[in-house]
């Protein structure tokens, strides 16, 4: 795996590239509306994580960025056949890699 450093937001941020699939691994909350995208990990821990893990939010799922709010919170997301609201912070703690 590579690690590139990028300046973002007034402050450094670390992104991860796959090595298998050159795929860019980003927050869901940074996928812009109408992606579909897989998720690779949940970072959560605690309530937050069980609940993302019982609503459907586990490893290699697959879902879609249906449409975001105004002020881009918070973020509707289709995920097996359901749709879910999560709120900016929470989409921060899942990992995913947009699909075509």
């Amino acid at each position: 795996m590579k690690w590139l450093l990028n300046n973002r937001n007034n402050g450094l941020d670390f992104n991860l590239k796959t090595k298998q699939t050159d795929d860019w691994v980003r927050h869901l909350s940074e996928l812009d509306t109408e992606s579909d995208f897989k998720i690779i990990k949940i970072n959560a821990r605690g309530e937050i994580r069980r609940r993302l893990l019982d609503i459907g939010f586990i490893k290699n799922q697959k879902g879609r960025v249906v449409r975001k709010a105004l002020l881009r919170d918070p973020i509707e997301i289709e995920i097996k056949g359901t749709r879910v609201s999560l709120r900016r912070s929470e989409a921060e703690f899942i990992d995913v890699v947009e699909q075509d």
